[in-house]
């Protein structure tokens, strides 16, 4: 392990205290905890959108989609450009 300073505003301390003291834990190992917390849901974000740019346009040239379907990867295109990218 290594060793680092983190500055917690006044509440966190206080509260990080209080959850020490009701479980019994570390405050250093619930920090630990928060951390692993927070990177685990930052590889999940990065995972969903590497699944979504993965399978966007699967259905671009099937029959069944059609006019609609063109319009509809438009209109996701305008709703979720950091997905699908800018025209």
């Amino acid at each position: 392990m290594r060793k680092i300073q983190v500055y917690l505003r006044e509440d966190q301390k206080a509260a990080l205290k209080s959850l020490s003291a009701r479980t019994g834990a570390r405050q250093s190992d619930l920090v630990r905890r928060g951390v692993d917390l927070l990177l685990e849901g930052a590889a999940r974000e990065i995972d969903w959108r590497k699944a979504t740019r993965a399978v966007a346009g699967i259905w671009r040239d099937h029959e069944a989609v059609g006019v609609t379907g063109g319009e509809l990867r438009k209109s996701f295109k305008r709703r979720f450009p950091a997905i699908y990218g800018r025209d």
